[in-house]
């Protein structure tokens, strides 16, 4: 039986991945991946207002391959400051960054109190705020607006390109591009690609309109919202690891496996032959 050259020789890809230091059955070689803080290939997790208890075990196990938790639709306006502030102090005692999305953001903006809003954010430390237009109708100058005021209140941004329950959005690639342009010359970190329209309530993944999103565009700087396996497939195997992909909490260790290439067909044999 093929050993790789011995003992030694078949760690070498495992030592090459700090991640993994004191993993179960190290001799068992998958593909590496760089530890955090990574510049690309980031798992952006869903968190829908899950309690504490939860977080704990979801962080226990899968922390190393979660580096940003988006508290999504706007379920933190219902915690209590004490939660809120709890839940913000583990993400970051298990070095993951926290950004706040969901509706409530836009409620702030027609409110008019988003420089209140994006100040309390940064005061609970909160890292990063979303800038999208799922409920309400918003310009694009707007947004951009939006962007800047958060960014010189020292948060960072993920500006949302996309609008949900719409599926017409995706026919003109080049106001997604403009869009794109426009959230990143504002200050935006990076550029959130709305799922709907293209792999939500749609008949057919439209890989087609990505691939010419993808064209021009550095991958890097976009994160692609990915909430079943199809699509978290289709993504790592076309884009590898450098895509950044917003998942569920209960997808983190399928999809950390997936770029790792243990849930890729064929995969076994390439490793073999390492």
């Amino acid at each position: 039986m093929r050993n790789g050259g011995g003992p030694r020789a078949s760690l070498a890809i495992w030592d090459m991945d700090p991640l993994l230091a004191g993993k179960a059955f190290p001799f068992i070689r998958v593909a590496p991946r760089p530890a955090k803080p990574r510049a690309a290939g980031l798992t952006i997790l869903a968190d829908r207002g899950i309690g504490l208890n939860r977080q704990a075990d979801l962080l226990e196990v899968s922390a190393e391959y979660i580096d940003m938790a988006k508290m999504g639709i706007g379920a933190w306006r219902l915690l209590s400051e004490e939660m809120l502030r709890r839940k913000i102090e583990a993400y970051h005692a298990a070095t993951v960054k926290v950004f706040l999305a969901g509706d409530a953001t836009e409620a702030a903006f027609m409110q008019g109190v988003s420089a209140q809003f994006y100040d309390m954010a940064r005061s609970h430390g909160v890292d990063a705020v979303e800038v999208s237009s799922a409920q309400v109708t918003m310009s694009l100058a707007d947004k951009c607006a939006l962007v800047r005021l958060a960014r010189e209140q020292g948060l960072e941004v993920v500006a949302e390109a996309g609008q949900k329950g719409q599926e017409d959005w995706t026919r003109s690639v080049p106001y997604v591009l403009r869009q794109i342009e426009a959230y990143r010359a504002a200050g935006a970190w990076k550029v959130l690609i709305q799922a709907e329209g293209i792999n939500e309530d749609v008949d057919q993944f439209k890989s087609d309109f990505v691939l010419s999103i993808a064209a021009r565009v550095d991958i890097a700087d976009l994160i692609f919202q990915a909430k079943d396996a199809a699509a978290q497939l289709w993504y790592v195997s076309t884009f590898g690891n450098a895509v950044n992909l917003d998942v569920d909490d209960h997808q983190i260790l399928d999809l950390e496996l997936l770029r790792r290439g243990i849930r890729k067909r064929g995969i076994f044999g390439l490793l073999g032959a390492l």
